[in-house]
């Protein structure tokens, strides 16, 4: 159980970016103060009106932080990720599996923590178990552990690219290149999302000075 759970957690929390805001902290450095970085998850059809965790019609999740990195007044910062109909990765659809897995645990009579990675009272996923996990598999399945990485890869981004047709070569190559781009796409509204893939292509490639990349734009369509 705490195996999926930690699978299911990996693809929504971990390869965020924003993983070092999740779970309990005993003093925020930014602040110096006492402070939980808790959260709360609110599911959302494609006109933004909330819905049940369970429905069909769920578009986008957003999750909602009390407090940020370097966030003084403690304003909070929201993140949103939007359906990629990939089915392999979307996070709205891991976002629902949390949802109802710890819907079942407490059914169950399973003492959870406040927080979404919550397998105890105390105790949440850690990112060192899950990248253990990961990295083990690969290994276990006779791959290189090279290609297969667990930190900053801002999944994201990466579910918009696969949502407007990119392929995967042209996700590694962004994401090898400029990965700061992926995380632009968790602070935009539906309305800004239509030609985000083809900037962040073009973006990287200036970035970088690949030209070649900027072929790979069309790439799907």
């Amino acid at each position: 159980g705490r195996l999926l759970w930690g699978s299911i957690s990996l693809s929504f929390f971990f390869l965020d970016r924003c993983s070092e805001l999740w779970g309990p902290v005993t003093v925020d450095i930014s602040t110096g103060k006492d402070r939980a970085h808790c959260v709360n998850v609110i599911v959302g059809d494609k006109q933004g009106k909330q819905v049940g965790s369970e429905a069909a019609n769920a578009h986008s999740v957003e999750i909602l932080f009390e407090s940020h990195k370097g966030d003084r007044n403690a304003q909070g910062v929201t993140i949103q990720h939007y359906r990629s109909d990939d089915p392999l990765l979307c996070l709205v659809l891991a976002a629902q599996t949390c949802l109802r897995v710890r819907t079942n645990w407490r059914t169950e009579n399973v003492t959870l923590g406040p927080y979404l990675k919550s397998i105890s009272q105390r105790d949440t996923i850690k990112k060192a178990q899950v990248t253990s996990l990961i990295k083990n598999a690969v290994k276990n399945m006779g791959l290189s552990q090279n290609d297969y990485f667990c930190h900053s890869l801002r999944i994201g981004g990466a579910c918009t690219l696969l949502a407007a047709g990119k392929s995967g070569l042209v996700i590694w190559l962004i994401r090898r290149r400029s990965i700061w781009c992926f995380s632009v796409y968790t602070r935009l509204r539906p309305g800004m999302i239509r030609d985000t893939p083809s900037s962040m292509i073009k973006v990287s490639a200036r970035e970088h000075h690949k030209p070649h990349l900027i072929s790979l734009e069309g790439e799907g369509q």
